[in-house]
């Protein structure tokens, strides 16, 4: 009931339909963000019930959409977003149809498993010094703005 656009890479959850997936530095454990990630499902039948939430760093949502339904089953569908105006992907949400995969499917239940993923390749943010280094560091700044004021005067 399923067709494939990469058969190798078809997959769902185990006893459930949603997948969250977080962004990390490749072959780390650091937090990453991305600008843009989209999904290939396969038989999406009815709409508003496979989707991508996004979520930028802090876990606040950046918004959902949903994948366009296709009429009788073994269908593709893709759902993608990019964010260019400064936003940064965290975190995805997948909702795969609107209910976990099993043995049967009725006209109100969606099964849907999904094909491969797109996405940007994980960033991290530009180093910020820790408060215990920055503390130390706007001390001495400050400490050398001092001697260079009171090194003209005599």
């Amino acid at each position: 009931m399923f067709t494939t656009f990469s058969a190798q890479r078809l997959f769902t959850a185990l006893g459930s339909n949603i997948v969250d997936i977080n962004f990390f530095v490749p072959g780390s454990t650091t937090p990453a963000f991305t600008s843009g990630f989209g999904a290939v499902f396969s038989d999406v039948d009815l709409a508003n019930t496979t989707s991508i939430q996004f979520f930028d760093l802090a876990n606040v949502s950046l918004g959902t959409i949903s994948a366009p339904s296709g009429i009788g089953n073994e269908t593709l569908s893709f759902l993608g977003g990019v964010f260019n105006a400064g936003e940064q992907i965290g975190r995805v949400r997948l909702t795969s149809g609107n209910a976990a995969l099993g043995p049967t499917e009725s006209p109100n239940v969606d099964l849907v498993v999904m094909d491969d993923f797109i996405y940007g390749e994980p960033r991290t943010l530009a180093a910020v010094p820790e408060p215990a280094t920055a503390i130390p560091l706007l001390l001495g700044l400050l400490l050398i703005a001092g001697f260079r004021r009171g090194g003209g005067r005599q």
